[in-house]
């Protein structure tokens, strides 16, 4: 009778070390399993936001061309940050966010990065297509800019000119113009071409 009793608790023992070895392993493969070969996840980064970013604005609040002859009449507060290039037709407030969600009401300055008065690298993201000419709340024209043309930022006060040292496109995944730099710049960021999210038209602005 003891022999049995014995032999019970023996394999209610190993019943149970089977059940711990399978909620071990379970465990480990829920939490390896987003790394595993075709399921590795990736974060967005930010300028694969900005295109989604593009995208969902134009289900929410749609921007078109005035009729021939009209002009429009969109109701824009004065605010004092201000980013300005006449030759890209661009008079937009700007925003400092962490939020994509500031690009509803103009430039998106990321506040993970500079500020023209701390120096460094200022990034500026801007829809491309939500708004339209002859709004000026928009990047549309953005890509009319050339090396050399002059723009200017109405900073808390205080006004900040510099010319376009370079333009060029990126794929989204190129992130490192985001990256702090030493000297003061400004990174203009927005979709490209017009209306298509595929890369990212980058303008960078260095202080006259």
């Amino acid at each position: 009778m003891e022999f049995k009793i014995e032999k019970l608790y023996s394999d209610t023992n190993r019943v149970y070390k089977i059940l711990g070895l399978i909620l071990i392993v379970l465990g480990i493969a829920g939490a390896t399993y987003p790394f595993w070969g075709g399921n590795i996840i990736h974060e967005p980064n930010i300028l694969e936001q900005l295109g989604q970013s593009e995208i969902n604005a134009q289900s929410i609040t749609p921007r078109l061309l005035p009729a021939e002859g009209t002009s429009p009449k969109p109701v824009v507060p004065i605010y004092n940050n201000r980013l300005i290039i006449v030759s890209a037709g661009v008079d937009m407030p700007l925003f400092l966010s962490a939020s994509d969600k500031a690009l509803l009401k103009g430039g998106w300055m990321y506040s993970d990065n500079s500020t023209p008065d701390n120096g460094g690298n200022t990034v500026i993201f801007g829809h491309r297509w939500l708004y339209k000419p002859p709004v000026k709340n928009t990047f549309y024209n953005l890509d009319k800019t050339k090396v050399g043309d002059k723009f200017s930022i109405n900073w808390n006060g205080t006004i900040y000119n510099y010319w376009v040292s370079e333009v060029k496109i990126v794929t989204p995944s190129e992130v490192s113009v985001l990256n702090p730099t030493d000297s003061p710049q400004v990174t203009l960021i927005t979709c490209t071409p017009l209306f298509s999210t595929k890369y990212r038209l980058v303008v960078i602005g260095k202080p006259l």
